[in-house]
């Protein structure tokens, strides 16, 4: 990663790199054999970070990193993310150049990314403000010099070293190559191929890629542990690339027959186009189209759309929901801590928007390194919470009649968490294409879990892939309005008449069991949702659309009588129509700050 070669010859091209560290880094595991999004790779891994700086791709293509670009920059106290780990989901993609053009390395330290792909040569720059990327002669040599660590000078004479041994060893094989390596030279132990500078600085390790024709090779000298890794593999057949682009066809085809057949996963303006005239005789009676607004007084727009979580709980008493500490987008990662232990937060924590929407940007955060990962992306106010890990997770929709002193339970939702169960075969993605719920998520999961989903679960192990309630992350939900009872009311009714002027909406509460929910122990109220909350229960997949219609109609006249009610009681104005599509407006254009986490 820090002296890399390109050398073409009649058996294949060679590809090698001197990887040069600090003598506090870890020492890298050897070369390894993985799978990512469909791809095979192998590949030595860096421990302290994850990544990589070198990999053979598919036995075809290989790729190799180095640090800096241009030249010696100076180096920020962190980053965003790790330049290994932004190399293999570059090389992860099926176009690995364009994923390069189309990649945002905000926040990314430099790096040069050398790629053999398809038969070309390329070279990729990121210098920290703009890329730059350069098809090479593939048929020519070349040597590379990491800027971060060697002048212009010493760069040019390596290069004079390199050509030098070339006509001296014009058809060189693997050995001739590993040898250039390890002794190249003018005897300036600083700057030599295999370097030393004060025992701070070293070269710790060789590794050389051949791709010819009917084969491929990696080879992995270690060092500092003085160890010595080869393997050989056949090229992949012809017809692989074709039968990976079959697959992606068959399962391109099999996520739109689930998104068809089953209603639960239409858009929602499908599903909600034919109870529209509903909506417009009730905005008729109410003299405005958003006559929602006045359901509950103390949250801004009623919670329909952008409420705020942190004034929600303010409403909330203390001891029903989850120690959290708000957090503006600028703020440090230092002072997150602080606030973190401040509170008697500790990994792991829940993190997610202030203003959310369907659960996007919402990630259970197990540590400091993914925490300042979180920040690094975030572009909105969020949350850190405490992480209740109660077994289980309902919705309870409750209203109450303003006037009223006791409420009601409309419906309650069960959802069962996304989760897969090993058979001592099957890679957890192939687990995934099995079930419909699963497949719909496989995108978002491969963003989220990468590597993870290719390894093989003993028979009988589950591994639990979203701990948290959304169905549009894959959660299925299933009504259990047959668990309302007097008993269940009075604990949910006895909370929520303990909410200043709420009236109208649903709690998302994790708990351990339903004994214990019954008599009011050992449960925590993780959201509270208001008018624009959905009767979710009707997504468990045993209903059909037009009892969700119904149900829908349902908690809309309940909507109407009490925003009505209360329009009366408190004296409320109703929202202008202008009022009304500048708040749809606002939180349209809020949404496309949300980032994928």
């Amino acid at each position: 990663m820090c002296t890399v070669t390109f050398i073409p010859t009649p058996n294949g091209i060679y590809l090698t790199a001197n990887r040069d560290e600090k003598k506090e880094r870890g020492q890298a595991l050897p070369p390894q054999e993985h799978c990512r999004k469909g791809h095979q790779m192998v590949y030595p891994k860096d421990t302290d970070a994850g990544g990589t700086w070198i990999l053979l791709k598919n036995k075809r293509d290989a790729a190799v990193l180095m640090n800096g670009a241009f030249e010696n920059h100076q180096r920020q106290p962190s980053y965003r993310e790790s330049r290994g780990v932004i190399m293999l989901q570059l090389l992860e993609t099926d176009e690995p150049d364009n994923a390069f053009h189309q990649a945002d390395l905000t926040d990314i330290e430099p790096f040069t990314l050398i790629l053999f792909i398809g038969g070309k040569l390329l070279e990729a720059r990121w210098d920290s403000k703009r890329k730059y990327v350069k098809q090479l002669n593939a048929t020519r040599p070349n040597i590379w010099s990491s800027a971060t660590l060697y002048d212009a000078l010493t760069a040019v004479e390596r290069k004079k070293w390199f050509h030098c041994w070339l006509l001296e060893t014009p058809e060189p094989d693997m050995a001739d190559i590993l040898y250039f390596h390890q002794h190249a030279g003018n005897g300036d132990i600083r700057n030599n191929l295999v370097m030393d500078r004060d025992q701070r600085m070293y070269t710790v390790s060789i590794t050389t890629i051949l791709v010819a024709k009917d084969q491929s090779w990696i080879r992995y000298k270690d060092l500092q542990g003085n160890t010595d890794f080869q393997k050989k593999f056949n090229a992949l057949a012809p017809s692989s690339a074709n039968n990976k682009g079959w697959q992606r066809y068959y399962d391109t085809m099999k996520i739109w027959r689930v998104r068809t057949k089953y209603w639960e996963y239409w858009p929602a303006a499908l599903i909600y186009a034919p109870v529209f005239l509903y909506w417009c005789w009730l905005s008729l009676k109410a003299k405005s189209f958003f006559f929602f607004n006045t359901a509950n007084p103390r949250i801004r727009y009623a919670g329909f759309v952008q409420e705020r979580k942190s004034d929600i709980y303010k409403l909330i008493p203390d001891q029903y929901y989850p120690v959290s500490v708000y957090c503006e987008p600028d703020t440090t990662i230092i002072s997150i801590m602080q606030l973190m232990k401040d509170n008697g937060l500790q990994f792991p924590v829940i993190a997610k928007p202030d203003i959310g929407e369907r659960g996007v940007q919402v990630k259970l955060v197990k540590s400091l390194t993914e925490l300042t990962a979180y920040n690094r992306k975030n572009r909105v106010p969020f949350l850190i919470q405490e992480f209740i890990n109660y077994e289980q997770e309902v919705g309870i929709f409750y209203y109450r009649l303003p006037g009223a002193k006791t409420g009601n339970i409309s419906g309650i939702v069960e959802k069962q968490f996304l989760t897969v169960t090993g058979d001592g075969i099957s890679a957890v993605i192939d687990l995934l294409k099995k079930d419909s719920r699963s497949l719909l998520q496989l995108q978002a999961l491969q963003f989220s879990h990468g590597e993870m989903l290719y390894a093989v679960l003993p028979a009988g192990q589950q591994l639990q892939l979203v701990p948290y309630g959304n169905h549009s992350r894959g959660a299925k939900f299933i009504d259990r309005s047959d668990k309302i009872s007097p008993q269940l009311t009075a604990v949910i009714d006895q909370i929520c008449t303990q909410i200043p002027d709420f009236y109208y909406g649903r709690l998302d509460i994790r708990f351990t069991n339903w004994t214990e929910l019954l008599e009011g122990r050992n449960f925590s109220i993780i959201e509270l949702n208001g008018a624009g909350s959905e009767p979710t229960h009707i997504y468990d997949p045993g209903h059909s659309i037009f009892y969700a219609w119904k149900e829908i109609c349902r908690h809309w006249k309940l909507l109407y009588e009490i925003s009505k009610e209360n329009a009366v009681r408190y004296k409320l104005p109703a929202m202008s129509f202008a009022a009304g599509i500048r708040m749809l407006r606002d939180h349209k254009q809020y949404l496309r700050s949300l980032v994928q986490v």
